[in-house]
């Protein structure tokens, strides 16, 4: 409760101005009781001081959030950028890279999922795409992205039709289900299934989850487009962030 009041009482100060300052000045030093008259009959008569506050206080701590964000990123590069185990979608030398940590089973990554064809679709030579698999919901969302790990290992040119097809089911991933949308998009189930249990996969989910937390990534999507933060399925955001790194 001192802590509001202490919010309160520099917020009361700083709205009253060079009154408060004259009075001050007029009187001496303030008793703790007249500044606590003063603060309660200032935000009696302007409630609405309250409200701007605390909208404040959130925008300060949403840009403190993208400022920390923004830095970790910068300083996971090469990591996030550069990992040759990353499935890519896209030309080596294309204008901007945009990198994408998802889950299949993530109902806003499979609603992010029609942004990104859309791009490749429109922008292929120009955009990069690059595929974090980062599996958080379950033991369904483990063996969905440790499939998809395996066809890019194996079956490259099959990944991202697999990957699509995943993105594009609804409702639970068994098994079953992994293995018939592997099969209809021309993947050889047991091919996959085999490297599956592989250490390499292991490894390379392993360390996608320690570069999340090390970034401070806590849920999917989260896109970073160009030199820009874009968490959750933000589309007029990720559509901003990709023109301004295309120069439109």
């Amino acid at each position: 409760m001192r802590s509001l009041f202490a919010g309160l009482f520099a917020l009361g100060l700083v709205a009253c101005g060079q009154g408060a300052q004259d009075a001050q000045a007029q009187d001496g030093n303030w008793t703790q009781d007249e500044l606590e008259e003063l603060v309660h009959a200032y935000i009696v008569n302007n409630p609405e001081v309250i409200e701007e506050a605390l909208i404040e206080l959130q925008r300060r701590a949403r840009q403190r959030e993208q400022s920390s964000l923004f830095e970790n990123v910068e300083n996971s590069s090469a990591a996030l950028f550069e990992d040759p185990r990353d499935p890519v979608a896209g030309p080596d030398d294309a204008a901007v890279t945009i990198v994408e940590f998802f889950d299949y089973k993530c109902g806003f990554c499979r609603r992010s999922h029609e942004w990104v064809t859309d791009v490749l679709d429109e922008h292929g030579d120009q955009v990069r795409f690059v595929f974090k698999e980062f599996p958080v919901l379950g033991p369904e969302s483990v063996e969905a992205s440790r499939a998809a790990l395996a066809v890019w290992r194996t079956q490259p040119e099959r990944y991202l039709a697999f990957h699509d097809a995943m993105m594009g089911s609804s409702g639970p991933l068994p098994s079953a289900r992994i293995d018939d949308l592997a099969e209809d998009s021309g993947v050889n189930v047991e091919t996959m299934r085999t490297e599956m249990e592989s250490e390499a996969v292991s490894d390379h989910i392993a360390e996608i989850r320690a570069l999340a937390q090390n970034i401070g990534i806590t849920g999917t999507p989260f896109f970073i487009v160009g030199d820009a933060v874009i968490p959750g399925a933000d589309i007029a955001g990720l559509e901003r962030a990709l023109g301004e790194a295309l120069g439109d």
